[in-house]
């Protein structure tokens, strides 16, 4: 009999080389929040999803080394074969969709409460020790701010856990922290920023709100800022915890440095004008309906995205009001109807097959 664990995490991965040293980035980081869960003895499952596998390389969970567990924490591999991969906008180009593949694990996760998380990204101490208090609230979306920090060389995988995080605070670059949305985007006072990287909720809610959005194309942008935005639409109350963070080691190939927005010369002389003349909310109005600036990702020039105010202003203004109307997916979400291949690498006490 299995008995429900109180967390799922879920991650995605493909053994595609995106950086440099990736197989041992995974194992050493799956392995590092493996001793965390056990250490604070919280009921868990990690749920890694190998979207769209290579098939001239191996599996990463055959890739990967043994795991030590005190017995609190699951290990689950699910396969989503190249098949489930194509038609997005740029799918031959880009061999992974982050909102497709973490729908399939959420889908699938069997804990009272569900985050993903990227897995280059390493918990803070105190955030491990805030979830191993597991008196977390069905009501609430739990968020707190990303860590940047900028390591020289790839000595830091050596470091043993503590050193690691001690590294992590020391050569932190930059804080993610609460951004002020402009009051013109009329919605919830939300703490959007770099929400993809610790967004909290019970599996429940995750259900309401079907997951990620549907996305046309391999992007996926504004994805996490719109699952915030619905579940507080259908009654969650964002708790935001101060002194618990998450920790990113930064590379060249981040969000941030790759997207940028595509104006034409007619519509920022349009805007200008308008806003010039204290028309802010027709000026807003227009780039929904119109749809601009659009956004061009780097390494993805052939896609022309949304503007952020058609793919997330309007949807959140729309949240604000809690019009849960706005459904962002199917009903079968996260491949509900697919049988996947699965492996467990590792199984906790509590997990009985």
């Amino acid at each position: 009999m299995i008995v429900q664990p109180y967390l799922s995490i879920v991650g995605w991965a493909r053994n595609d080389g995106y950086t440099p040293n990736y197989e041992k980035r995974l194992e050493h980081a799956l392995g590092f929040l493996v001793r965390q869960l056990d250490k604070h003895e919280i009921p868990s499952e990690l749920i890694v999803v190998e979207w769209n596998p290579p098939p001239e390389r191996p599996l990463m969970a055959e890739q990967l080394g043994s795991l030590a567990s005190s017995g609190h924490v699951t290990v689950r591999f699910i396969v989503v074969p190249p098949l489930h991969h194509k038609g997005p906008r740029g799918w031959q180009t880009r061999g992974m969709h982050v909102n497709n593949a973490a729908n399939v694990g959420i889908r699938r996760a069997r804990g009272r409460f569900v985050t993903p998380k990227a897995l280059d990204t390493f918990y803070s101490e105190q955030l491990v020790s805030r979830l191993g208090q597991l008196d977390l609230d069905d009501t609430a979306v739990y968020r707190c701010d990303r860590l940047d920090a900028r390591m020289e060389d790839e000595s830091w995988l050596a470091l043993s856990d503590d050193e690691l995080l001690e590294t992590l605070a020391r050569r932190t670059v930059h804080r993610n922290g609460r951004l002020t949305h402009s009051i013109d985007w009329k919605m919830r006072d939300l703490h959007t920023n770099a929400c993809g990287d610790f967004i909290l909720m019970s599996a429940e809610r995750w259900m309401g709100i079907r997951g990620y959005q549907k996305d046309p194309t391999v992007l996926c942008l504004d994805s996490d800022s719109i699952a915030l935005h619905a579940a507080a639409a259908h009654g969650a109350s964002e708790v935001h915890w101060h002194d618990e963070c998450i920790y990113k080691v930064i590379h060249g190939n981040t969000h941030a440095q790759r997207t940028a927005t595509i104006w034409k010369d007619w519509q920022l002389r349009l805007d200008h004008y308008l806003i010039g003349r204290n028309r802010r909310e027709l000026a807003m109005a227009l780039r929904v309906w119109l749809d601009y600036p659009r956004r061009r990702v780097r390494g993805l020039e052939e896609i022309l995205a949304p503007s952020i105010e058609r793919n997330f202003v309007a949807k959140a203004a729309r949240y604000a009001r809690n019009d849960t109307s706005v459904v962002t997916n199917d009903a079968d979400w996260g491949l509900a109807r697919e049988t996947l291949a699965e492996r467990t690498v590792l199984r906790a006490a509590w997990d009985t097959p």
